[in-house]
């Protein structure tokens, strides 16, 4: 479509009088005394993201940061490049290359592949990032799939991915390999966002936030079912209504958890529609929320609830008690100004929306067997899942926290701090080894003892 990569290139503008380019240089032979005084600027400090773990030692870590992913670029180890001062003075932004970025990003889901989708709302499309293979697709770039304003995204079992239109009040259901498959839900939906496949029942849960409730469909027939959580008598009971829903997720006894915005909790629903639980107030404490938006589960049970305001992620057990959380408030590696989805993955992995600037970042999440194989020093075997950013899989017998993350993604071409600092490493190792066997043998000599398992393992995250 004409405008389904709007917002994708930069556009350039020229000076269009003789004023300008006056105005342009009297302000170029302002700057440049101070720029000469000032001198060069300091570069900003470059974040050891091999530390980033939470919670922090002396506890066993149990989340540790993978990357980020802004566009295109990041995907082929290119930064981009940024104008200088003239540029900027000027209105003009020079860069070698123009490749798509994310604008508005809401929604986030992960296939089987490990490809994340990203729903752009002010593009009108869906990005999808091919980890592995370090390729950029889109979804609903083309007739007669276009997207108006993407928001939520799912995938089922046959890897089909489900993207619910906002102000189309539909869902569009593309194919494995892309290919338009269904439209539907139009005459049932106000304004659909999140949403969350049940494989085992063959249903698909939409949260429909303009009619405050959840609509069922059918996974095979993709025919409406039913509605629950919906406020029909205003003088019923609304202990387990919803007002403002947004969020959505399954776990492996079928409950739904779902995020209330206005409410700032969590309610949970059976996959009949009984309301079970809820739990979290408004505030910024353990189980407080600011305004929550994204949920998941991980494969051990456990809650995460992304929070846009306070930019924060809570861990909970199913029962909602608050067990640790990670990130916080900034620009940097781990951290968040605007959050907004939220899933993980059978890597184990978290994916995690930012809106500013917009972005995705990665975690892995260091399962209760692994934690458990670290403190009584047992080797798991090899899974094969892969685990960081280019499917890597952890060695066996330590525990994803204990190996070295990947390149951060963002970095340009080239060898990293980190690989270098392990060629270092490795270079003193020979050297040492050498050394001691060039050494005469007294015959006092000992043995090293072993390396002792991490104590303080709890059996979830804290």
């Amino acid at each position: 479509m004409t405008s389904g990569l709007r917002g994708l290139a930069h556009k350039t503008w020229h000076m269009a009088s003789t004023g300008s380019v006056v105005l342009v240089a009297c302000m170029v032979l302002f700057l440049l005394p101070s720029a000469w005084a000032g001198g060069k600027k300091k570069a900003a400090p470059q974040v050891d993201i091999s530390r980033l773990v939470w919670p922090p030692p002396p506890d066993q870590p149990r989340i540790r940061y993978l990357g980020q992913y802004f566009g295109e670029l990041d995907l082929i180890g290119k930064k981009q490049v940024k104008g200088g001062v003239l540029e900027r003075i000027a209105g003009v932004n020079i860069t070698p290359e123009e490749r798509p970025r994310l604008a508005q990003p809401y929604g986030v889901a992960v296939d089987s592949r490990g490809q994340v989708y990203v729903p752009d709302m002010e593009q009108g499309l869906v990005f999808v990032f091919d980890l592995e293979n370090k390729k950029l697709q889109f979804r609903g770039d083309k007739a007669p799939a276009n997207l108006l304003i993407p928001v939520g995204v799912v995938v089922d079992e046959q890897d089909r991915l489900f993207v619910s239109d906002s102000k189309a009040h539909q869902i569009t259901c593309f194919g494995p390999a892309g290919d338009l498959e269904s439209v539907f839900g139009a005459d049932q939906l106000k304004r659909p966002a999140a949403m969350a496949v049940d494989g085992p029942l063959r249903r698909l849960y939409v949260v429909d936030v303009g009619g405050k409730r959840i609509a069922v469909f059918d996974l095979d027939t993709l025919k409406f079912l039913r509605y629950f959580a919906e406020i029909k008598d205003k003088n019923a009971d609304r202990t387990g209504a919803l007002t403002s829903p947004n969020g959505i997720a399954i776990d492996p006894d079928g409950l739904l958890y779902i995020t209330d915005a206005i409410g700032a909790r969590v309610l949970v629903y059976d996959t009949d529609g009984n309301f079970v639980r809820t739990w979290g107030k408004r505030g910024d404490g353990p189980a407080m929320f600011g305004r929550p938006r994204g949920i998941a589960i991980d494969v051990d049970g456990h809650v995460y609830v992304a929070d846009a305001l306070l930019n924060r992620v809570q861990v909970f057990s199913p029962e909602g008690k608050p067990l640790m959380d990670f990130s916080g408030r900034g620009f940097g590696p781990g951290q968040f100004m605007l959050m907004a989805g939220l899933a993980t993955d059978s890597r184990n992995r978290i994916v995690a929306v930012d809106q500013v600037p917009p972005r995705i970042q990665l975690f892995r999440y260091t399962t209760d067997a692994e934690a458990a194989a670290v403190k009584e020093g047992r080797k798991l075997p090899e899974t094969g899942s892969g685990e960081g950013v280019g499917g890597k899989t952890p060695a066996p017998g330590k525990a994803p926290s204990e190996v070295q993350p990947p390149a951060n993604p963002a970095a340009s071409s080239g060898p990293t701090v980190e690989e270098l600092q392990k060629e270092l490493a490795e270079l003193k190792a020979k050297l040492a080894a050498q050394q001691q066997q060039q050494k005469p043998d007294t015959g006092k000599g000992g043995t090293q003892p072993a390396d002792k398992p991490v104590e303080n393992t709890p059996s979830s995250p804290h």
